[in-house]
């Protein structure tokens, strides 16, 4: 991937108003979503300027984080970073949009599976969309937990409200999860105001904790084999196998996680491969592994990218 810099300037304490410039050029199968309704999987922490030309995204580490902008800008793709140099912004856009997996790998094996045929030209270059740090996806897996998409917004919502402090990004305020001091400040009694469970406000709690320490390292969770790391994280208090593999999908960039615990993924596999969703949670792992081993993450994202078009046709006809 080539690269092309302009000048920088870090911000200060009192902070400046010309961000970090740099430009990257994208993998021939990648796509800049424009608009919300492209990233149904996960618009959760995106901001959008420009009428959807420019996305905007709290990155960093989770005490000290930093905007990030990302617009295309002909056959490349323009960087800004609101509190880092160049390369740490490129970086932040490769990891944003994983422009590093090797999606015609993927291709290869959706063009010979019946059940996400197709979707490679329907969805073309779509890939996962990182969250910035293993933290940040954990806290959102556990809230997420046996909730609906509805519910678990509205719950994150009111957590932002109370402990977060959104970014101002070029004028524009931009999503960013509370802080780990901050969180760890809160008592459970508060955080079950907001709606959260007693076992939830205890996992968040020990997450913040967790964090402190520096005991979640992104890039150890990529190189352990799959079933180590996810074992690594169902130790955490409160976090199960769903968590795990969702945290580890968004927040550590593995491309080979099918999370066959989620209901969603469940019910699609029930309309389209003919696997009731009654069925072992390993049944839905063999055909993932059968037909996408190493690439089940993507399979996860497609399959459900492909429900959520689908009911939309539905509804609109």
């Amino acid at each position: 991937m080539r690269c092309a810099t302009a000048s920088y300037r870090a911000i200060g304490r009192g902070g400046v108003a010309r961000p970090t410039v740099t430009w990257i050029t994208p993998p021939r199968l990648a796509s800049l979503p424009v608009e919300r309704a492209q990233l149904e999987y996960s618009s959760r922490a995106l901001a959008f300027a420009d009428d959807g030309g420019r996305l905007l995204r709290a990155w960093g580490p989770p005490e000290r984080p930093w905007g990030l902008g990302v617009a295309a800008d002909g056959a490349r793709w323009r960087v800004e970073a609101w509190g880092a140099g160049p390369a740490a912004a490129r970086q932040a856009a490769r990891e944003l949009f994983s422009l590093d997996h090797p999606l015609e790998e993927f291709y290869r094996l959706v063009r010979c599976e019946p059940v996400l045929r197709g979707t490679e030209r329907r969805f073309r270059g779509l890939r996962i969309p990182r969250d910035a740090s293993l933290y940040e996806a954990l806290l959102y897996a556990i809230v997420g937990q046996q909730l609906s998409v509805r519910a678990a917004s509205a719950i994150l919502r009111r957590l932002l409200d109370r402990a977060g402090a959104p970014l101002l990004v070029d004028g524009i305020e931009v999503p960013a999860v509370p802080r780990p001091t901050r969180l760890a400040a809160l008592p459970v009694e508060e955080l079950r105001g907001l709606g959260l469970s007693a076992a939830k406000s205890r996992a968040i709690l020990a997450l913040a904790g967790t964090v402190r320490r520096r005991s979640l390292a992104p890039a150890t969770l990529r190189a352990l084999p799959r079933a180590d790391a996810i074992a690594r994280l169902d130790a955490l208090p409160g976090v199960g196998r769903w968590t795990a593999e969702n945290a580890l999908l968004r927040g550590a960039g593995r491309t080979d996680l099918f999370v066959a615990g989620d209901l969603g993924l469940r019910a699609a596999l029930a309309r389209y491969a003919g696997i009731e969703r009654e069925r072992p949670e390993d049944v839905a792992r063999a055909w993932a592994e059968a037909w996408y081993p190493g690439w089940g993450s993507y399979a996860t994202l497609y399959l459900w990218r492909k429900m959520v078009a689908d009911r939309s046709l539905t509804v609109a006809g």
